[in-house]
């Protein structure tokens, strides 16, 4: 009897610990689990992807991650009540040496199947991941297109500026595992308040000008109309003229003694007048 409870004893013990050291948890879908060695020679990411459902694991030796697949949303802001409490905007530097600053949003997902290699890149969770490395990257590329610009061209050929960066970021990302759904800046780009003003001025002078060539071209274009609808009004008249005199001088070349006579007897109601002389009605047409 004590044997068999010294059995038990030892049982009871050994599945204890067994189970004090494993562990479970729950890949939902729209997740890619990772399972990491955090011990030994094989320590790292195995060639393992957890997918939905439950993972049971050692979390003495082991470690589960998990990566969103679903789109991320990250803005980088000045304003300390989004994403961080603290000022996260961008600041580039332009070709004439003066510095811009702007707030920046990104929407990006992870490609699914490069999760293994994105940890074994960072080591690190998404979160980690988004706020270290990838906004270095899009600062990076950032500062990269900006200093080919002037500071006036990044205010008036921002949508130019914007295409470039996310041409860059695209490559980038796509390398590094990561999926961009869109990127750009937010608000306006904020620069000192002198220079804002020149800039703006400048940016009025050239767009009032271009609306005064507009209405100059305008007004051409409704002069020439005008010309040309004179031009055919006239032309149309001359026509009518030409027409008329073919016809006139036709009708005078057709006319002869024989065919007036024909034409006045034709007209006759057969009734002489009363009073006065009567006309003769054949003449001699020889």
């Amino acid at each position: 009897m004590k044997r068999s409870i010294t059995i038990l004893i030892v049982v009871v013990l050994v599945a204890t610990v067994m189970f004090s050291t494993v562990s479970c948890t729950r890949i939902d879908a729209g997740y890619v689990g990772i399972k990491v060695n955090l011990y030994g020679q094989d320590k790292g990411v195995q060639d393992i992807t957890e997918v939905t459902g439950m993972v049971w694991y050692n979390p003495v030796t082991t470690a589960i991650y998990e990566f969103p697949t679903f789109v991320q949303h990250k803005v980088w802001t000045a304003e300390l009540t989004e994403d961080s409490p603290v000022n996260e905007e961008f600041t580039v530097t332009t070709r004439d040496g003066l510095s811009l600053s702007f707030d920046v949003g990104l929407d990006y997902q992870v490609i699914p199947e490069r999760v293994p290699d994105i940890f074994r890149t960072y080591r690190k969770d998404l979160r980690q991941i988004t706020n270290e490395f990838i906004r270095t990257m899009v600062r990076n590329a950032h500062n990269s297109v900006a200093s080919t610009y002037t500071a006036e061209d990044m205010v008036s050929k921002r949508g130019d500026f914007e295409a470039e960066v996310e041409k860059i970021l695209r490559r980038d990302l796509q390398k590094a595992g990561f999926e961009i759904q869109q990127i750009g800046i937010i608000g306006k780009i904020r620069m000192p308040a002198t220079l804002e003003e020149a800039v703006n001025a400048k940016i009025k002078a050239v767009q009032d000008a271009i609306r005064a060539e507009n209405e100059k071209q305008r007004i051409i274009a409704e002069a020439q109309k005008n010309i040309e609808q004179a031009k055919g009004e006239a032309e149309a008249i001359r026509i009518r003229a030409e027409a008329e005199a073919n016809a006139n001088k036709l009708i005078t070349s057709t006319l002869s003694p024989l065919l007036l006579q024909k034409m006045y007897i034709e007209k006759w109601d057969g009734k002489l007048p009363v009073y006065g002389q009567t006309p003769q009605l054949f003449k001699n047409i020889n």
